[in-house]
């Protein structure tokens, strides 16, 4: 079976122009970082390039030394793009150096009887970028969590043996001399399905931009916008992966109203920024911290029993005394009311509950008359866990 290879030219050169122009389009616009230009630049290129092998018969002086350097040169753009992608820092010209380093050989290499070294040699470099494109997106997609990661990397590893035998197949003489028209064998079947994916996936990185987009907003719907703490929204989401036993903390920050009113609300809220990250710092990884709504957080604590709630509830204590005493200055730290329950997450609303029981137990117990005291005044209070926690 014969496969029309100018046909599949013409349609790499014009779904690459057109995915250049959209995403240099929305760049300009302001949708996309500057990963949209190297990608855009990098397509439009590839799509001249495509079409310098269906005008060839022009003779237009370096026509097809100059289009081989441009395709080098695309080929770079498309995978600086897939970089600046990953991390909008990363430095470009050592890789904007290797890819004139590769398209420099192109331009004085334009004899007839050289056709299938400059194939082979644009097929390998075409296999090397793409090999290098799969690891970025493979990066990504684990960094990031991103599904449509994988798919971008596959995509891209599927045409590096597509390249790589296209590469031996004019080492060898199978490719002939007139690489456009009608041709049929291996040669022609692997160029249409290196065609086939290229020209799919140059909108690959808008699926991965979307997805990323919408995971951001997602987290931002799921995260306290003062603190960086998980949210209600996040509790609700995160209750249905809770199997097993476990400890519930209930949070609370003494005299809050006494602090903000003396100090003001920017101490107040850099005071509640500390206690997260006392709670984050010694919270475990299995264990999440959510911010339930002004000075109260709680933690759940998948596993962890007695000992472990109570050395965990020290640690928060402690290191938030630390933080608001270096805050507030020597002798004016803040101080915490804790409670904690143990039994089965499924039930964590009841464990809630019975923490908070406990956390008020501890914060009437402060308010007793030897203890009215304010918090940006005194030292804080020596036990900050109430009897009834430890049983």
């Amino acid at each position: 079976m014969l496969l029309d290879i100018s046909t599949l030219y013409a349609m790499v050169a014009l779904c690459s122009v057109v995915a250049g122009i959209v995403h240099l389009a929305a760049a300009v616009g302001g949708r996309f970082g500057s990963w949209a230009n190297w990608w855009g630049g990098g397509h439009i290129l590839l799509g001249i390039s495509a079409v310098i092998p269906l005008v060839r018969e022009l003779h237009i002086p370096m026509l097809v030394p100059v289009g081989n350097a441009v395709a080098v040169l695309s080929y770079t753009g498309i995978y600086i793009g897939m970089r600046r992608f990953a991390d909008p820092r990363a430095e470009l010209w050592q890789w904007l150096a290797v890819g004139a380093m590769l398209a420099l050989p192109m331009l004085p290499w334009s004899d007839p009887a050289g056709m299938g070294g400059r194939v082979a040699y644009l097929n390998v470099v075409r296999s090397i970028f793409d090999m290098a494109t799969v690891v970025i997106a493979i990066r990504i997609a684990r960094r990031e969590s991103l599904r449509t990661g994988w798919i971008v990397a596959v995509m891209f590893a599927l045409t590096v043996p597509m390249f790589v035998g296209r590469a031996w197949l004019a080492l060898t003489g199978q490719i002939g001399a007139n690489p456009t028209g009608l041709h049929g064998g291996p040669a022609a079947w692997l160029a249409a399905g290196a065609v086939a994916f290229i020209m799919f996936r140059g909108f690959s990185l808008l699926t991965m931009d979307a997805e990323r987009g919408e995971r951001r907003l997602s987290m931002l719907a799921e995260r306290d916008a003062l603190t960086g703490a998980n949210n209600r929204t996040a509790f609700e989401r995160a209750r249905t992966g809770w199997r097993g036993e476990g400890a519930v903390l209930m949070i609370d920050l003494n005299r809050f109203k006494a602090l903000n009113d003396r100090h003001g609300h920017a101490v107040g809220d850099a005071t509640l920024r500390i206690a997260t990250r006392a709670a984050v710092a010694s919270v475990p990884m299995t264990g999440r911290v959510f911010r339930w709504g002004g000075d109260e957080f709680v933690c759940v604590l998948p596993g962890a029993g007695a000992p472990e709630a109570a050395a965990i509830a020290h640690g928060i204590a402690e290191r938030f005394a630390q933080g608001t005493g270096a805050l507030l200055g020597t002798g004016a730290a803040a101080t915490l009311s804790i409670g904690w329950a143990l039994g089965p997450l499924a039930e964590v609303e009841t464990l809630i509950a019975r923490a908070d029981e406990r956390m008020y137990a501890d914060k009437r117990q402060r308010r007793a008359p030897d203890a009215q005291r304010s918090v940006a005044e005194t030292a804080p209070l020596a036990h900050l866990i109430s009897q009834p926690q430890h049983g």
